[in-house]
């Protein structure tokens, strides 16, 4: 009688971080939507920075920040009363002369870094096969089964994005395939810009995690799968017309205020009842 070996199912887990504003703003709603509606074998990794989660479920995760992520720590306290770490770029002319400088967040290393050293901490902790980082202030709003992350997020892809032509990525929501040599080559690329700051992220023309991202892919040989690959140009809402708009939304910027994505947010027709229901 022939035997079958029995296929290892992959595990899954998605990691998150906020502070006490963030979470009572988007973070505690994007937590309940979660486990209403993804799947009880897809972990969600929460990162806390001083604010006490209420939320329990068999798969939510909870740590401290600050308490378990020394390297986030050690680059907060190095660069927390340097100017062009924290967004202020006017004494560096070659930035300071450019039409979008009064945009502070391009340039505010030390607030993203709570978002990327959450991701490179939880990849190197965490034993899962596939990781996603999520930006706490995406909601999601209709069911999603196990199968359906696993066609988003394919075990023969390196990373999963979403990109958008003639502008960085954007970084709320990625996918990570950690079994793959590539992605772990990639991660650490990604992270030596911030341990090495000054011969890293402040060496490049923004200091955002999108456009360091996107350096680092530059410089890895990945396997990529681009959810928004040809839906948008320069600035726009690439989450919401993909695949995964048929799950969630993503609350950036005034959005947050709103509770919703604005209609014009959308270049392609949704018939999910979420986004019917203007």
């Amino acid at each position: 009688m022939e035997s079958h070996k029995e296929i290892p199912i992959r595990k899954f887990a998605v990691c998150t971080t906020f502070n006490e504003k963030g979470y009572y703003k988007y973070g505690q709603r994007m937590i309940q939507s979660f486990l209403a509606n993804w799947p009880t074998e897809v972990v969600l990794y929460v990162y806390a920075e001083d604010v006490e989660v209420k939320e329990f479920a068999e798969n939510l995760i909870v740590f401290d920040s600050h308490k378990t992520n020394p390297q986030l720590v050690k680059f907060k306290q190095l660069w927390k009363d340097v100017p062009k770490a924290n967004g202020d770029i006017s004494s560096i002319l070659q930035l300071s002369k450019r039409s979008d400088a009064k945009k502070n967040f391009k340039w505010d290393a030390v607030k993203f870094s709570n978002k990327v050293y959450s991701v490179f901490k939880c990849a190197n902790d965490s034993d899962v096969s596939a990781l996603l980082w999520m930006d706490a202030d995406m909601f999601c709003h209709s069911p999603i089964t196990f199968e359906e992350i696993k066609n988003l997020c394919p075990d023969n892809v390196d990373l999963g994005f979403l990109g958008r032509t003639g502008k960085y990525s954007e970084c709320g929501l990625y996918y990570m395939n950690l079994e793959s040599e590539n992605v772990k080559e990639f991660l650490n690329v990604f992270q030596h810009y911030y341990d090495n700051a000054e011969q890293g992220i402040f060496t490049l023309i923004e200091w955002h995690d999108s456009f360091v991202f996107d350096e680092a892919r530059k410089k890895v040989k990945l396997k990529e799968l681009n959810w928004s690959n040809g839906l948008i140009k320069g600035e726009g809402h690439p989450l919401i017309n993909c695949q995964w708009g048929a799950y969630l939304d993503h609350l950036k910027g005034e959005r947050k205020t709103l509770g919703k994505s604005k209609v014009t947010d959308l270049i392609v027709k949704r018939t999910e009842k979420y986004w019917k229901n203007k």
